[in-house]
């Protein structure tokens, strides 16, 4: 409701639970999942073998997924793939290291953690229960739960990393993690913020005041906000603004609730207390202070947390490099993927090998894709004749392509044979037709050649290509006004009534 970095509850109920709790997350828990992956004709293993251990499809699949919901747009698809079985082989680890060093999760650990979660999220039924299960893509309680028991372990794990490269937690991170407040709060809005039509000052000051009365004289806070309140985001939640760290607290919300809040006791209320808003009656719920028996029972898990989340976020990838390179055994199982990450690192004669072998691969070997892989690995080696070969294995659905013909041009001309260039990038223009999209491409390659006249005569194609789409367009649409207006005369004269002579 209000745009703020000022009284905001956006920040109260997170889709991201986990971070509100800080704990370390799997890098997938807040997207939400796409359903049962068996069903879909995906991805076909294996793609990789850590320590003999093979990842699975559906594991592949699920996760692939996700990452082409967040990133395909910005990304390939090879690219995601790679990327999909990096985060596996990286998770697979993790386990492995779990259950070497024996770590264990109680149910009690998990219990109380999900109690946590439904307090932080404010979860009072069963029906928002079910809704953070969706949210997390969970399936069900009892996965909710083994979902739970994966990140503390993964969390255990961490700490006992992060002690072991010997990182520290100051005690300021502590207290700012522990310190947090609960409160509530019936606003009577004077700001067109909040509300279409506000009270004027004085309106309003005199409504929070009879408020206020009432409340003295025993009224329930939460009914008073369900009946009164104009912050629509959280009255039907008795006004209740969620539980916030107390710094967070301090530097978002307006400077004059804040301080009123502060001088709250648990239970107690307060006066009206004006903003640029309005007027506020606050009341807190609970605070937790960094002092007392209750900070130094909890201190030690937070700094076990904060220990995680700093390994998590300095040094994981690091570890998980030591791992793959040092101490494990990767085997990457899928030849076009062993390919495409070879050429990453700059390893062409490998990577050629790698898809000469997925030539042979029946989950590649009708793949457009993966000769043009070959044929550009053999070309960063400058192996040209070798990448021109590999067009000549094409099978006989893939022959003729466009985009092979630009490719075999550009290994013409790294060879400098302008001629063949020439004979190819006409062959590839006529296949082009009147798609603009291929003839661009095409005019670029007869720039690069510097074939200056056939340059010039495919730019007065595309010219004249693009004024005849233009005249099209233009003649379409005359065409629909003209129907348009031609249905509208028949409408109204559908509403004429004749009225008989007298």
């Amino acid at each position: 409701m209000m745009r703020l970095r000022r009284l905001t509850t956006t920040l109260m109920k997170p889709v991201v639970i986990i971070l509100v709790l800080g704990l370390v997350v799997g890098l997938f828990y807040y997207i939400p999942r796409f359903g049962d992956v068996n069903t879909l004709t995906l991805y076909k293993g294996p793609s990789a073998r850590v320590n003999k251990v093979t990842l699975s499809d559906r594991d592949f699949n699920e996760a692939y997924l996700r990452f082409t919901q967040q990133y395909g747009t910005f990304i390939g698809e090879d690219q995601i793939k790679l990327s999909t079985m990096d985060y596996l082989i990286a998770k697979e680890l993790v386990n492995q290291e779990i259950k070497k060093r024996k770590i264990k999760v109680s149910d009690q650990e998990v219990d109380d953690l999900l109690a946590e979660i439904k307090l932080y999220n404010q979860i009072d039924s069963e029906e928002e229960l079910e809704y953070l299960i969706y949210q997390t893509g969970a399936g069900s309680l009892k996965g909710l739960k083994a979902m739970i028991r994966e990140i503390l372990a993964e969390q255990k794990l961490y700490t006992v990393l992060a002690k072991e490269a010997q990182m520290e937690v100051d005690e300021a991170e502590i207290i700012d993690r522990y310190e947090e407040l609960e409160p509530a709060h019936i606003l009577i809005a004077t700001s067109s913020e909040v509300k279409a039509e506000p009270l004027s000052d004085q309106e309003a000051l005199k409504k929070a005041r009879e408020i206020y009365q009432k409340l003295q004289e025993g009224a329930d806070f939460a009914e008073l906000a369900r009946e009164y309140s104009d912050d629509a985001s959280n009255k039907e939640q008795g006004g209740k603004l969620g539980r916030v760290p107390l710094s967070y607290f301090k530097m978002a919300f307006a400077s004059e609730f804040v301080e009123a809040a502060l001088k709250l006791e648990v239970g107690e209320y307060s006066e009206p207390v004006k903003t640029q808003f309005g007027y506020h009656l606050i009341t807190v719920h609970d605070k937790k202070l960094a002092q007392g028996a209750a900070y130094e029972r909890e201190k030690e898990k937070i700094r076990d947390e904060l220990l995680a989340e700093k390994f998590s976020a300095e040094k994981k990838s690091d570890w998980v490099k030591e791992q793959r390179t040092k101490h494990a055994k990767i085997e990457i199982l899928d030849p076009y993927l062993l390919g495409y990450s070879l050429g990453q690192e700059g390893k062409w004669a490998e990577a050629a090998m790698a898809y000469e072998k997925a030539l042979k691969d029946k989950r590649y070997k009708n793949e457009l894709k993966t000769y043009l892989a070959l044929a550009g690995a053999y070309k960063e080696r400058e192996e040209y004749d070798a990448a021109l070969g590999v067009f000549a294995r094409l099978p006989k659905g893939l022959q003729g392509n466009f985009q092979v013909d630009l490719e075999k041009a550009a290994l013409y001309l790294a060879k400098g044979e302008q001629e063949k260039v020439k004979a190819v990038l006409t062959a590839a223009e006529a296949k082009a037709g009147d798609n603009l999209g291929n003839l661009y491409q095409v005019l670029e390659k007869y720039k690069e050649a510097e074939l200056t006249a056939e340059a010039e005569a495919l730019e007065a194609k595309i010219a004249e290509l693009r004024e005849k789409i233009q005249k099209e367009q233009e003649e379409l649409n005359r065409r629909l006004e003209e129907e348009q207006k031609k249905l509208e005369a028949e409408r109204n004269q559908e509403g004429i009534i004749e009225t008989p002579a007298e």
